[in-house]
């Protein structure tokens, strides 16, 4: 190919991977090739991916805000061997590089794939009876995208709530595609795991559940509960958003937290992965350093005397000032506004500088939830119960909501 790709405390001894929480206690087909050149003679750490048998590195790509194809080629160089999409992406386009480069570099059979469906935002709400056959539609287009005749794991995207996990429609066209072979395996993937994963578990169709976890979490014990819970039923657990939002990107406000050294971009993603339960980490990458970066973990999760400094330091986590949608402090709201999504929708835009996908979070509230409803307040009135400045980013919000619309 040219160059024209170019380019809880979890501080305890290290997981005995052979005999983690039986998770190896039956060999799935390995997906694994050459381990990275940086790491020679090391072997890539792996776990099985739930009930789905899959064998997947413990590191691997969420292409969400990658937009240099050649990314997805060092990944694999790199070892890994999983890619998280979804079909509004780039509106569209991630799932097309995604697709070629798979194409290209004629390995569809030894990755795995993820794509997800989200509902919200596309003139139907989940209950609608129409839902099932958008669902499907929206499906269909991704495979095209993604020039494949199936993925190995969809997702139902984006559910933060146990009635919306519950919607008739999304679940039949999940069934389905599974049975048609579309997809290998369905997921849910979520921000609010305590709340969802219970109802998952509880469905009992599930194989995967994408949750949002990271170490600005760890006294959230609903929620390394929920994933404990649905690791043993023998749900495959991945974790997303695993730097707490990253860093400070580009023309973003000095209240963003500055971007961390190497050493805290490790610590956090080892402090995910030493938590037996879960599977494997995608973390984000834009750039060769990042990929190289997370990759580091995938060969050994003990940790340097810099990595515990930083997850010691409980000032770092409050400077994350990252939103754990934990809802809390929406009763705080007198109209009603749905601020777990601002704030989600801050960190899209001003934190992985991703205005297209910060527009679609907007436009995905309904009327009178939304930012416009802040228009009348002079002062947010809403206390976050962690750390962050709810009014702060709702002014920044404000401030480029003329952006994101355009």
């Amino acid at each position: 190919m040219s160059n024209k790709h170019d380019r809880r405390q979890f501080l305890a001894k290290p997981i005995q991977w052979a005999t983690t929480a039986g998770l190896l206690s039956a060999v799935g087909p390995s997906l694994l090739g050459q381990s990275s050149a940086a790491e020679e003679g090391a072997k890539i750490l792996t776990r099985i991916l739930g009930k789905t048998g899959i064998t997947v590195p413990i590191v691997n790509m969420g292409v969400m805000n990658a937009d240099v194809p050649g990314l997805i080629r060092r990944a694999y160089e790199l070892g890994m061997r999983h890619y998280d999409t979804a079909a509004y992406y780039q509106g569209g386009r991630n799932e097309e590089m995604v697709g070629t480069m798979i194409r290209e570099m004629g390995v569809r059979d030894k990755v795995v794939i993820a794509t997800k469906i989200f509902l919200r935002g596309q003139g139907v709400s989940m209950h609608d009876p129409q839902a099932h056959d958008v669902f499907r539609q929206i499906f269909e287009g991704s495979l095209k995208r993604l020039q494949m005749d199936h993925v190995d794991i969809l997702y139902y995207h984006a559910v933060d709530s146990a009635e919306d996990l519950r919607a008739d429609g999304p679940l039949q066209a999940l069934a389905e595609l599974k049975k048609e072979g579309k997809t290998r395996f369905i997921g849910v993937s979520t921000h609010r795991g305590a709340v969802v994963l219970p109802e998952a578990v509880r469905l009992g169709i599930f194989d995967v559940g994408l949750v949002t976890i990271n170490y600005t979490m760890a006294s959230s014990k609903d929620l390394l509960d929920a994933i404990d819970e649905a690791a043993k039923t023998g749900m495959g657990i991945v974790a997303m958003k695993t730097q707490a939002g990253g860093g400070r990107g580009r023309r973003q406000p000095q209240s963003v937290p500055q971007n961390l050294p190497p050493h805290a971009q490790t610590a956090m993603l080892k402090w995910v992965l030493h938590n037996p339960s879960i599977t494997m980490a995608i973390p984000g990458a834009t750039t060769y350093q990042h990929l190289e970066q997370n990759m580091t973990v995938a060969f050994n999760l003990e940790y340097s005397d810099a990595e515990k400094e930083f997850l010691a330091d409980k000032t770092s986590s409050a400077q994350a000032q990252f939103c754990q949608q934990c809802g809390q402090c929406r009763p705080d709201c007198p109209l009603g506004v749905d601020i777990p999504t601002l704030m989600r929708s801050h960190m899209y835009s001003v934190q992985y500088s991703n205005q297209d996908l910060a527009r679609r979070t907007l436009t995905s509230l309904a009327t009178g939830e939304g930012l416009e409803a802040c228009s009348s307040c002079g002062s947010c009135q809403a206390t976050c119960r962690n750390s962050v400045n709810i009014g702060a980013k709702i002014a920044q919000l404000k401030v480029l909501a003329p952006h994101l619309a355009a």
